[in-house]
């Protein structure tokens, strides 16, 4: 794997500590790079501008846990266990960022919205195939239509943008975790909760 260059790596630092804190819609270029300790001129030799530097953080997050559940798939993990480890990554995702990051995400400005449509066009597609497969072996539901899954996720996004229920729970984290924990287990324990 190709080593990024220093300053760049101070960029990506920067702005991640400073999105994660402040959100990514309130936070200049310029904040970014009096936090990274370099000047506009290289901020822009990397990033065309902050919309393309949030693209480049939320790729590289992407590309991490699909490497992650590569190694599950390569390892033949059932389809739960494939679960678990898709809530955690999304609990370690959101768990660094403040509650108006997620806000932020989750109400995408139009300059990304093509992006993120991209991005979740393409987590569908990979889920879609990873359902199918728990289907073919009996993990998951035969007769369920992963379109119909995908309909559910869909509902269940906008739900995560309710901000009176979002109230409810310390932190949009927590909140996030709720959401996606019941999308996949219902009312039923989480695996690990069965324990306690």
């Amino acid at each position: 794997m190709k080593k990024e260059p220093k300053k760049k790596t101070q960029i990506i630092t920067a702005a991640e500590k400073l999105f994660n804190q402040f959100g990514f819609k309130k936070v200049t270029v310029e904040e970014i790079c009096q936090a990274a300790v370099t000047s506009k001129m290289t901020f822009y030799k990397y990033f065309a501008n902050k919309n393309e530097l949030i693209k480049y953080l939320w790729q590289k997050m992407i590309d991490d846990s699909w490497a992650k559940l590569d190694e599950l798939e390569n390892n033949e993990t059932s389809f739960q266990e494939k679960v678990q480890l898709i809530l955690k990554l999304k609990e370690e995702a959101t768990s660094t960022m403040g509650d108006q990051y997620i806000k932020d995400y989750l109400n995408i400005v139009p300059e990304l919205q093509d992006f993120y449509n991209q991005i979740l066009a393409d987590v569908m597609q990979r889920f879609m195939k990873i359902i199918k497969r728990a289907q073919e072996k009996g993990e998951v539901r035969k007769t369920i239509r992963p379109e119909f899954f995908f309909a559910v996720v869909n509902l269940f996004m906008d739900l995560a943008k309710n901000e009176q229920l979002a109230a409810l729970y310390d932190n949009y984290t927590e909140f996030a975790l709720e959401v996606n924990n019941y999308l996949y287990y219902g009312l039923m324990p989480v695996p690990d909760e069965k324990k306690n």
